[in-house]
Parts: structure tokens; sequence; C-alpha cells
């Protein structure tokens, strides 16, 4: 029985069981990217695809349908037979059916198929791996298909046939150009046939009838095996033949199957020879005597080797039944939790959605997602982690109703099916009883481990009208509890989904926009209150929408959450920073520029180094940029990391600005071992400074701090002459804000200098 037939198209390395899947994924996608499309079909398989050309099919297009233009050997052998020549359209077996339609949408495609075919049968379970690849010669699009079998069962079957005695062998009609039968063709014999010809069973397989027993074409043999075939009967009959220089006696038995018959070859000789003796000495009743108890001896002991043979055979189906419920388990659950991993989840997923729909009854969806689970594994080792994500398990399972289903999705999520949800309050009372649970401390091996969920419920059908929709209406649920601080439920509400729509054409449209050259540096200027002199500039993001103006940082914020899209715009600022740099060498710009990274840049070991070498490339010194970074971001996860790439920075010559100080949760250790030149005072206290004592208090403990500490300071958004003469009373003597200036593009700074040069000379004269 053929099984069901999974495709896999976007996780195909994480779906395989082989690597030489992913090693071939991978040359196809290396081959597509030196080709900029669907590679060649003759430089693919010259590649590594050519070392493993045994396990490939090639198909190509002939008359709207695909022919089996070449088929390897392995291939030969697991299919039984040999396709090549022959079109897609013409054949009708089961096992090529379910592959019509995926082979000709692949050929078509643009992408990889992965199709994972699963069959049980009464003597074999196993599972099929097809890897599908789009090729093209010249303009003509061709497919090439890789097979490889996940075979975890003994063939039950194929031992019974090797352990007989007799010789059997498979063979199939071979007919001529009228389609009459004219020979048969071995496909399949066992040990006992092959000795018997004084060949290996592998050297017989493929070779014909005639070729093996040319008598067989005059004694009536093939004749006999032709009816069978015709009528569908079987046949048994007697036949003698000269067989390595001697006349053997062999008894024949025909079972005709379609187009293949099974020939069991029972030898007669020594039962013939014993009745030809026993005839001889019929009257030498002493020898006849001893001759019979000889026999009867051989026949008892023929019995118990019978009888042995027997009880190996019902032993070995006792284990065969056995490892096909394993094997079954296996393919259902979870190997590390027992429960239903997320293929068997879906499949009841399904199951419990159609009965609903049928019944009427409502059905929760919870999404649960263990919280920082990658920083247990860090901190505490990857077996802490997988005794949490047992004990997680153990616990749903105590807490759910045994109707209910509960299963591992993978890594640290899990899924739970509240089947005959009366209302929103009884799965948000089921919900909070299973997080009160999940969330109970865990102590492994002496150390409190701690546990925290985010949960996403979505509610069937008011939230969704089927699994795939109310799978991602609780994943969209699941996404808000994490932004809403994590360790909560949150049941879907619409605006959900509306605001994923809204986040991914914000990204999708930043994406494009910034492949378009459309986020451009603003710079806001760097004033030094002691000698009325710019000092610098702040490069500031700015989005140049089309139809929306400019934008600030606050209308794409989501976009730093996206680490392609943080680092995209980072390396897009330090581009462009880099580019107006060179430009101004030489004018009466000041040529130090400070530049915001994200947590996604500074966790690659290689941005510090990357960043030297462009500066370099353009000319530039590594003096001339200063990096500033967050204080909420360097004591958040991977801080280490982060710690070690701002170090590699100031060895390398740059400066390092704690942004937003005093708004995030460094502690004085860190702010003394972080490795920072300048301190930048987040505009809320600025705001409030010359009308609360309290904050000039603070900011005047921030100003001795950073004096104690050999640090600069810098006063953010200063707007008004008031917070300007308060910040400079407070000896803080760099500042930047709207008083100064609002950020300027590139274009506008050179005639902005020199304005301000000569408004700065008029007050120094002023005050002179």
């Amino acid at each position: 029985m053929i099984g069901a037939v999974n495709d896999i198209e976007g996780s195909i390395d994480d779906a395989t069981h082989f690597c030489d899947v992913r090693d071939l994924l991978a040359a196809w996608k290396a081959a597509e990217a030196d080709a900029c499309g669907i590679p060649e079909r003759a430089t693919f398989l010259a590649g590594p695809a050519g070392k493993i050309a045994d396990r490939l099919m090639i198909l190509s297009p002939v008359d709207g349908t695909l022919v089996y233009r070449q088929v390897g050997s392995t291939i030969i052998s697991l299919f039984g037979h040999d396709p090549t020549g022959r079109r897609l359209s013409d054949l009708d077996n089961p096992g090529v059916q379910p592959f019509v339609r995926r082979y000709t949408d692949a050929v078509r495609g643009e992408r990889p198929r992965l199709a994972v075919q699963d069959h049980i049968g009464l003597n074999s379970i196993g599972t099929n791996e097809r890897l599908l690849l789009p090729v093209r010669t010249g303009t003509t699009r061709e497919l090439v298909v890789y097979v490889r079998s996940r075979e975890d069962a003994k063939d039950l079957m194929r031992s019974v046939f090797n352990a007989s005695t007799d010789s059997i062998s498979v063979m199939e009609a071979v007919r001529d150009e009228t389609g009459g039968i004219c020979d048969f063709k071995t496909i399949a014999i066992n040990a006992e046939g092959a000795s018997r010809m004084k060949r290996e069973p592998d050297a017989v397989i493929g070779t014909s009838l005639i070729q093996n027993f040319p008598i067989a074409a005059t004694n009536g043999i093939l004749q006999r095996m032709i009816a069978a075939v015709e009528s569908q009967q079987r046949d048994v009959f007697e036949t003698r033949y000269s067989q390595h220089g001697e006349i053997v006696e062999r008894q024949l038995r025909i079972a005709p199957n379609g187009d293949r018959l099974t020939v069991t070859n029972v030898d007669l000789g020594p039962q013939r020879k014993a009745a030809r003796a026993i005839e001889r000495q019929r009257n030498e009743l002493l020898t006849a005597n001893r001759l019979l108890a000889l026999q009867a001896e051989n026949l008892r002991a023929t019995n118990e080797a019978i009888e042995a043979s027997s009880g190996e055979l019902r032993a070995e189906i006792e284990r065969n039944r056995a490892l096909e419920a394993e094997l079954i388990y296996r393919a259902r659950f979870d190997s590390l939790t027992d429960l239903p991993n997320r293929s068997y989840f879906e499949t009841r997923f399904h199951q419990i959605i159609e009965d609903a729909r049928r019944t009427g009854r409502r059905v929760a969806l919870c999404i649960l997602d263990v919280d920082h689970f990658k920083d247990i594994n860090d901190r505490f080792g990857h077996s802490t982690g997988d005794v949490v994500l047992r004990e997680v398990s153990a616990r749903l399972t105590r807490t759910i109703r045994s109707t209910d289903v509960a299963g591992r999705l993978g890594g640290d999520e899990f899924a739970v099916l509240l089947i005959d949800a009366i209302d929103a309050e009884a799965a948000q009372s089921a919900v909070a009883r299973m997080l009160a649970e999940v969330m109970r401390p865990l102590t492994v091996l002496r150390q409190d481990v701690p546990v925290s969920i985010s949960a996403g419920i979505a509610v069937f059908p008011g939230d969704a009208q089927g699994e795939m929709e109310l799978m991602a209406a609780a994943d969209l649920a699941v996404y808000r509890a994490k932004r809403n601080g994590r360790a909560r439920p949150v049941f879907f509400e619409p605006a959900m989904r509306a605001e994923a729509d809204r986040r991914t054409r914000l990204m999708q449209s930043l994406a494009r926009g910034i492949l378009a050259g459309e986020v451009r540096p603003h710079y806001q200027p760097l004033l030094d209150l002691r000698t009325e002199q710019l000092v610098g500039f702040e490069a500031l993001a700015r989005w140049h929408h089309p139809t929306e103006g400019i934008l600030t940082p606050a209308r794409f914020i989501e976009a730093f959450d996206e680490p392609d899209l943080a680092r995209a715009i980072t390396a897009t600022m330090i581009d462009q920073v880099t580019q107006d740099l060179s430009k101004w060498r030489g004018s009466a710009i000041p040529l130090h520029v400070s530049l915001n990274v994200t947590a996604f840049d500074l966790r690659s070991e290689a941005f510090a180094a990357d960043l030297h070498r462009k500066m370099a490339l353009r000319g530039l010194s590594s003096s001339q940029l200063s990096i500033e970074v967050t204080e909420t971001t360097v004591v958040s996860r991977d801080g280490e990391k982060m710690v070690a790439t701002l170090t590699a920075l100031r060895e390398l010559g740059f400066s390092v600005a704690l942004d937003d100080f005093g708004t995030g949760f460094a502690s004085l250790t860190h702010l003394i071992t972080l490795p920072c030149d300048t301190l930048k005072i987040d505009r809320t206290f600025v705001t409030d400074l010359d009308s609360s004592p309290k904050t000039a208090a603070v900011v005047r403990s921030m100003v001795a701090l950073a004096t104690a500490l050999g640090l600069d300071i810098v006063a953010e958004g200063v707007e008004t002459r008031a917070e300007m003469e308060a910040i400079r009373g407070l000896d803080c003597h760099l500042v930047q804000g709207y008083l100064i200036s609002e950020p300027l593009p590139a274009e506008a700074v050179p005639s902005f200098i020199g304005s301000f040069a000569t408004r700065s000379a008029g007050r120094r004269a002023a005050r002179a």
C-alpha cells in the first residue's frame, strides 16, 4: 500500500534525513546563483551531482508529457523495473501515480521541492525521499530527481524467499513488436536458484529464460509459461532436462500475476532415486529394511529442521510486528517528550477541525513558546534544556483533559487543542491553569531554572475557518504576547491580523526602499558650548518615502526587530556616511560623525574588522567615526558578545558612545566595565531640567560621574535657550538638538556650516 506523500519547499534542509540530499540542494543553489536562474543540466551534472548519477532520474518534456531520459541503476533496483525511455503518462502503476502531478509542477517551477513518501504494506515499511530539481537545456525545462530510501525494517518475504530450499524465481514476460510473448526476463531469484546455476543471484537478474535454458524453447516449458500468463491460471508439471552435463528431474509450479510469473522449481531427483533404489532391492529385504530405516531417520531430521525453521519464522514475524509498531510510534511521536510530533499533531488537528465543522463544536488552539529558551541552553547547558522541554510536556499532559490534544511543534514550541471549548472564558480558564502549572518553579541538578511561557490562543470557528488560518491566528497572538512582555496568554483579535499585514507591508516596502536608496543619513550638529564651535555630527536614519515624505525611525521602529533589515539599514548608513566624510575632506566641515548600530550588528564577530576595512578603503581614519549603542542593548541577551565587539572597535581606533543614558538598566558595574568614551544624556532629562530641581540634581550627578570616569558627556534634544543655559550651568559642554539645527541631509551641511560660522563669530564679537 502506497502511503501519503508530503511536499516540502521552504525547509528542505530540516526535513531530509540525508546529508547528500542537503549537499545536492546546496550544489543546485550554487549553480542557480552562478546561472542567475535555473541552472543548465549539463553544467549541474558535471559538478557534485555527477558522482551520484546512479540515484538520479532525468525527465524531459515530449509532446505535452515527460519522458524518462535517464534512470540510475540504484533507482532501477529500488523500483524493480527500468522506465528509461517511457512516457510518464503511459505508466499506470500505483508507485508512480502520486508523482505525475508533482513532476509536472516541479519542471515548471522555479524552486526545488522535496517529496517524502511513506509506504506501509504487508511485507515492509519505510520512507522514500525524492528531491525534485528543475534544470534546463537551453530554453527547454527538465527535471532532475534524486531518490533516497529510508528503509527501516527487514523485508520479511525476502527472508522467506531466500530461506527456501527450492529454487524460486520471479520472471517477467518479454513481448515482441506484435505484443506476443517471446521470452521471459528474470527480475528476482533466490539463493538456491542461483546456486543450482552456479552463479550469484545478482548475475542472474536481467537475464532471459532462453539465454539460461535454451532447451525451454523446444521442450514445452516456454509454451506452458506463456499459457499461464495468458490464462492467468496456475500450472504444475514435471519435466526433465540437462543441466551442467547431467539429467535433472524437476517439478515446476507456475503462479502468474499479470505479466509476471513466480516459478518454484522443486528437485524431484532424490525422491526418484530413492524409489528406483527400493525397486532394485525389493528382493533384498534386509538391505531394503536398512534403507527404509535410514530414510525414516532422514525424514525425522527433516521434520525437526522444518519445525525449527517454522519456529524461527514465527519469532521473526513477531519481531517484525513489534518493530512495525515501534516504527509507527516513532513516526508519530517526538522522541524527547513523547508528545505527538508536528506531522502527527497536524493530522489530528485536521481531523478535529473537520469533526468540529460537522458537529458545530468550538475548538481552541493554544500555541505555547518557552521564553528565552536559548538563554537556558547557553546558561545551563543543552541537557538541562532537554529536561525543561520534557518537564513542560509532562506538566501540559497532567493539566489538559483526556479529550484534549497536546503536541510539540518543534524546538521550544508546543501546541494544545482544547476540544469543545464552550466559550472564550472557558478557554481562558483552561489556559490559565496550564500556564500556572507549566511555570511552577523547576530545579535541575540543584539549580533553579526559570520557566516562562508566552501563549497565543485562537478559537474555531470564531477566529478562523480552517486549521491553517487558525494556526496563523494563534501565532499572531503569541507574537503579541512576546511584544507585551512575555510570560502571559494573549487571545487572538482581528486587529492583530490587520497589524501583521501592516507590519509585513511596511517591512516589504522598507526592504525595497533600502535597495532603492531611499534610506539616507541626516546629520544633526554637535556643539561645544565652550568654544561655540561645531565639533561633529550624529548621523540619523531617514526614510525618504516616495509618497509619505521623510520618515523618522519611529515610523519603522519594527524593522530593528528583524535581523536582516536592521543589518541592511546599518550597512546603508555606514556606506553613505563614509561616502559623505570622504566627500567633505578638505572643507571646513567637522569630519567626525557618530552612528547608531543595533544589537544584531554587534553580535557579528566580523563587524569591527569589516567597518575598519571600509573606512580604510575610503581613505578615512577610525577616529572620525563614533559608534553609538543604547545601554539597554549592551545589558541584554548576548551582552558579553556585544561588549567584545565594542572592545574590538575601540582597539581599532573607533570611539564608543552610550546613548539614551539614564533610561535603561545599566548599573554602575556595567558602566565601569563597558568599553565607552562618551555618555549621552537622554532628552527626557533635558526637557525638565530648567523646571525640576530633582532632574537637575540627577543630571549634575551624571556629569560628575562622567567627569570622574574620564568620559565625555553630551546632552541630547536641546530645543530652547533656557535648556541650553541650564545645561551650560551644570558644566555639560557638548549639546545637540533642534535649537542648534534639525537633522540635515548631506547636501545641506556645507551651507549650514558656513552660516553657522558667521553667526557664531557674531555672537563671540558681541560678548567681547
